[in-house]
């Protein structure tokens, strides 16, 4: 299975990124620690596994929508 090279700036950026969603989530709502992260490496597929630059757990609809915004 060939799989997409990761996004380089993204991995540079994650620092920013978390701290940025942990003020609009809250920390209990951002998971960005690499062990806290190995839980969410396979969706099923356990063939391909790979850590996730950072987890969001929203509370609601509202905080789905500033996420992706």
């Amino acid at each position: 299975m060939h799989m997409p090279e990761p996004d380089r700036q993204a991995i540079a950026d994650q620092v920013r990124l978390a701290a940025s969603l942990t003020q609009l989530l809250g920390t209990e709502c951002v998971i960005a620690d690499p062990v806290a992260l190995r839980p969410y490496e396979s969706d099923g597929l356990t063939a391909y596994k790979q850590p996730p630059l950072l987890v969001t757990l929203p509370r609601s609809t509202a905080e789905v929508a500033t996420v992706l915004r």
